[in-house]
C-alpha cells in the first residue's frame, strides 16, 4: 500500500513539473508584456530606457524558442537551465524598471557653469582642474550637473601614468554637458580622457571630444631593405614616424592596408591587406622606425615564420603605425546605469569606451570618425565597446561609427580556476582578474559552467551547475608559494614562506561535480595565471556575467578593421546598417579562451535580425576559432537566430583581383546546435563563387533566403540535421 501511494504521489509530482514547464514560459510572456507596457509609460521622460526594453523582445521571443528546442531535442535539464536564464533576465529588468522610474530629474536640481570655476575654454589654457573643481562643487552641493559653454577647453594629463584629465568616484546622479560648438581637445591622445569609478547614473552629453594631434603615421611601401627583415615606408600622412607618441604608447603597432582610395579621396577601399598576409597584419613588437632620407623610413619587423619581409608586407600597400593604448576615452570601473548621448568623438589613442563589470550602460545618438582634417581616415587606435563581465547589458542605439582601427565590439565573460573544492562546494578568486572583484557580482550568479582541464588557447565547453548560495570568505595560502621569477608555462618553482590570508568566494553547487583539478596550492592571481600551461587546473565560466540583454539596434557602422563577434549571452544586434571594408562580418568564436587578456567566450541566444551588411567578401560566418567534440551536442554553439538580414558582397577585396580564395563558401557552421538561418537575402553581383553553404555537425532550420548570384552547390558533411530546408 505504501509503495502504491508513493508511486502515485510521484506519479503527481511528475504531471505537475510538466503542467508547471508547459505553462510557465506562458507565463514569462505575460510578465515580458507587462514589463514593455510599464516601460512605455516612461517614453516621455526616458526614451532611451524605453527602447532599451521594446528593443528586447526579440531576446525573449530567442529564449522562448530555445527553450523549446532544448525541451525538444535536448535534455529537461538544459531546458530548466535555459528557462531559468530567461527569467532571471526579466525578473531583473522588472527590477531595473523600478530603479529607471524612481532617478531624480537633473535638470531640476541646476547646473554649475564652469567657467564660473576658472575654465578659459580659449584652447590654450589647460581647463582640467577647474572642471574637476566644477564637478566636485556640484557632487558635494546635490546639483544635478555640470555646464560648459561652447568653447576649446583644452585638458593635460600626466603622460607616463593613466591618470585621466577628469576623474569622478562614487558618484551618482549627475549630468555633465556641454552645447554646439562645446569642444574638450585632449593635450594626448593617450586614454582614458574620462575615468569614473563605482558611479551610477552618471551622463556626458553634448560635446565633442578630440586631441591636438592624430593617432597615426601612414604611407605607402616602396621597398624592402637588404637584409631581408624591414620594410621602407614613403610617409604621406598623420603624424611623422619619430613622434614621440609612439615611445609613449602601451601598443604600438603597424597594420596593412588598400592603398587604394575611396571617392573621398582618404578613406581605404579596403581594411586590410591580401589574404596571405592577413594574419600578419597586427604587428605589435617591434623596433622604432628610424628615418632614412627624406621622407622614407625604415623599420624591423618579427618574421616570425616568414622567410622574406614580402611574405609580411607587400610593396605599394599602404602602412599604418598606430599609436595604441589598452584603455578608453571613457573608462568606466565597477559603475552602473551610466549614459554617453550626443557626444562625438576622434583622434581616440585606444578604446572609445571600456566598461568593466558596469550594468545597464546606454550609449546613444553618438558620432565617432575621423577628424576632418584627417589626410586619412582613422578615428581611433582599437575597438568602439568593450565590456567585461556586465551582468545586464545596456543599449548601444542609433549611433554613426566610422573609421576604427580595431573591432566593433568586444563583449566578454570571465573564466576562473577552482582554488579548492569541498565536493560540491568550491572556491573562486576574488580578485579573478586584478581589476574586477567578484563580490560584486557573487549575488548575481545563478549558474556555473565547468570548464575541464585548461591546456591549449582553446577549451571545450561545459557542464552547467546552479549556484544554491555564495558568500565572501577568506582562504590561508599555504607555506607553500610559486617562486614568480623563475616559474613560467613550463616549469614551476616554489618557494617558502609563511601563510597569508587570501579572499575568495565560496559557490554552494546543486550537485557534486566530481573531482575537480585545484589551483592550489598556488591561490592568487599572480600565481596561478603565470602557469596557466604548466599546472592544468579546471576553470569556471561564469556565465551569468555576459552581458545579457544587451540591445545594439539602429547603428551605422562604417569603413572599419571591425569585426562583429558574436558573443555574450541573450544578446540581440537589430536594424542595423554595417557598410564594411574587411572580411568577415559574423565572426564567430565560442569555447575560446585568451588568456593573454583573460577574455572568454560562451556565447548562446544570440541573435542578428534585420540588418543591411555590405561587405568586401562574400564569406560572412567565420568560425576559425573553435574546438568541440563532433560527438557531444553539449560542446556545441547553442541557439544562434540570423533572421532577415540583407548583406550585399561588392567584391573590392584583393582576392577577387587576384582570383584567389573564390572557392570559400558564403556560411559556414561548424558545431552548432539550433541555428536558425531564415529570410535573409544574399546578392553577388556578376562572380562566380564557392558553396552557399558549408555545414558539419549542425542542427537547426535552414529555409527561406534568396540567394541571388552564382553560387555552387551546398556541401552537407556529417551530423548535420536541418529542418524545412530551401
Amino acid at each position: 500500500m505504501i509503495l502504491k501511494l508513493l508511486y502515485t504521489f510521484a506519479l503527481y509530482a511528475a504531471c505537475i513539473s510538466v503542467i508547471h514547464a508547459a505553462s510557465l514560459p506562458e507565463n514569462l510572456g505575460k510578465r515580458v508584456a507587462q514589463l514593455e507596457a510599464q516601460a512605455e509609460t516612461m517614453r516621455i521622460t526616458d526614451s532611451d530606457f524605453a527602447d532599451w526594453v521594446k528593443k528586447q523582445s526579440s531576446i525573449h521571443a530567442a529564449y522562448r524558442k530555445a527553450y523549446e528546442y532544448d525541451l525538444k531535442y535536448a535534455s529537461a535539464p538544459e531546458a530548466e537551465s535555459l528557462l531559468l536564464e530567461w527569467e532571471n533576465l526579466i525578473k531583473r529588468m522588472e527590477d531595473e524598471l523600478n530603479v529607471f522610474r524612481a532617478m531624480p530629474d537633473l535638470d531640476a536640481r541646476g547646473f554649475v557653469n564652469v567657467t564660473d570655476f576658472g575654465a578659459k575654454a580659449d584652447g590654450m589654457t589647460d581647463d582640467a582642474a577647474a572642471i574637476q573643481k566644477a564637478i566636485d562643487f556640484a557632487v558635494a552641493n546635490g546639483k544635478g550637473g555640470v555646464f560648459l559653454p561652447k568653447g576649446r577647453y583644452l585638458l593635460k594629463r600626466n603622460q607616463k601614468t593613466r591618470v585621466a584629465a577628469i576623474r569622478l568616484r562614487n558618484v551618482k546622479n549627475l549630468k555633465i554637458t556641454g552645447e554646439e560648438g562645446t569642444v574638450l581637445v585632449m593635450e594626448s591622445n593617450k586614454p582614458p580622457f574620462f575615468h569614473m569609478t563605482e558611479c551610477e547614473n552618471v551622463r556626458f552629453e553634448n560635446f565633442h571630444v578630440t586631441a591636438l594631434k592624430p593617432i597615426f603615421s601612414t604611407g605607402i611601401i616602396v621597398d624592402y631593405t637588404a637584409d631581408g627583415k624591414g620594410i621602407v615606408m614613403r610617409h604621406d600622412g598623420g603624424v611623422l614616424p619619430s613622434d614621440r607618441q609612439f615611445d609613449e604608447c602601451e601598443m604600438p603597432n603597424f597594420r596593412t592596408y588598400d592603398a587604394n582610395l575611396a571617392e573621398d579621396g582618404k578613406t581605404p577601399i579596403l581594411y586590410t591587406g591580401p589574404s596571405h598576409i592577413r594574419r600578419r597584419i597586427a604587428t605589435w613588437n617591434f623596433q622604432r622606425m628610424k628615418h632614412v632620407k627624406d621622407d622614407l623610413y625604415s623599420v624591423q619587423v618579427p618574421m616570425g615564420k616568414a622567410k622574406h619581409a614580402s611574405e609580411v608586407f607587400g610593396k605599394g600597400l599602404r602602412l599604418v603605425h598606430f599609436a595604441r593604448n589598452h584603455w578608453a576615452a571613457f573608462t568606466w570601473m565597477h559603475s552602473n546605469r551610466c549614459r554617453i548621448k550626443r557626444v562625438s568623438l576622434d583622434r581616440v589613442g585606444g578604446l572609445v569606451i571600456r566598461n568593466n563589470q558596469g550594468d545597464a550602460m546606454f550609449v546613444t545618438d553618438c558620432t565617432v570618425a575621423a577628424a576632418p582634417e584627417e589626410k586619412f581616415s582613422f578615428s581611433t587606435c582599437a575597438d568602439f565597446y568593450y565590456t567585461r563581465t556586465a551582468s545586464l547589458g545596456g543599449f548601444i542605439g542609433r549611433n554613426i561609427v566610422r573609421n576604427l582601427g580595431d573591432d566593433l565590439f568586444n563583449m566578454h565573460s570571465a573564466m576562473t580556476p577552482v582554488l579548492l573544492q569541498e565536493k560540491n562546494v568550491i572556491y573562486l578568486p576574488e580578485h579573478y582578474i586584478p581589476e574586477q572583484r567578484l563580490s560584486e557580482k557573487m549575488h548575481r550568479l545563478h549558474a556555473v559552467d565547468i570548464v575541464p582541464h585548461y591546456g591549449d588557447r582553446l577549451v571545450n565547453a561545459s557542464r552547467r551547475y546552479r549556484v544554491l548560495s555564495a558568500e565572501k570568505v577568506v582562504l590561508q595560502h599555504p607555506a607553500t608559494y610559486l617562486d614568480l621569477r623563475n616559474s613560467n608555462d613550463r616549469k614551476i618553482v616554489t618557494l617558502e614562506k609563511a601563510e597569508s590570508p587570501v579572499p575568495a568566494i565560496k559557490l554552494v553547487l546543486d550537485r557534486d561535480p566530481g573531482t575537480l583539478e585545484c589551483a592550489s596550492p598556488f591561490l592568487t592571481h599572480q600565481e596561478y595565471s603565470k602557469i596557466r600551461n604548466a599546472k592544468k587546473y579546471d576553470l569556471v565560466h561564469l556565465v551569468d556575467l555576459y552581458s545579457q540583454g544587451q540591445v545594439i539596434a539602429e547603428n551605422y557602422f562604417a569603413d572599419t578593421v571591425g569585426r562583429c563577434w558574436i558573443a555574450g549571452s541573450g544578446v540581440v544586434l537589430k536594424n542595423n546598417v554595417f557598410n564594411m571594408r574587411y572580411p568577415h562580418f559574423f565572426y564567430c568564436s565560442w569555447n575560446h579562451y585568451i588568456p593573454t587578456w583573460d577574455e572568454a567566450f560562451y556565447p548562446r541566444v544570440v541573435t542578428y535580425e534585420g540588418n543591411c551588411v555590405r561587405m568586401p567578401e562574400y564569406t560572412t560566418f567565420c568560425m576559425e576559432q573553435t574546438k568541440y567534440k563532433p560527438d557531444d551536442p553539449s560542446t556545441w554553439m547553442r541557439h544562434i537566430y540570423i533572421l532577415n538580414n540583407r548583406l550585399i558582397f561588392d567584391l573590392t577585396s584583393f582576392n577577387y583581383a587576384q582570383k584567389k580564395f573564390t572557392h570559400l563558401p558564403l556560411f559556414e557552421a561548424r558545431g552548432v546546435a539550433d541555428l536558425e538561418l531564415i529570410g535573409n537575402t544574399f546578392l553577388l553581383p556578376g562572380e562566380d563563387a564557392g558553396p552557399r553553404l558549408v555545414l558539419q555537425d549542425v542542427t537547426g532550420i535552414v529555409k527561406d533566403n534568396k540567394y541571388l548570384g552564382r553560387w555552387t552547390a551546398d556541401v552537407i558533411g556529417k551530423n548535420v540535421s536541418l529542418h524545412d530546408k530551401k
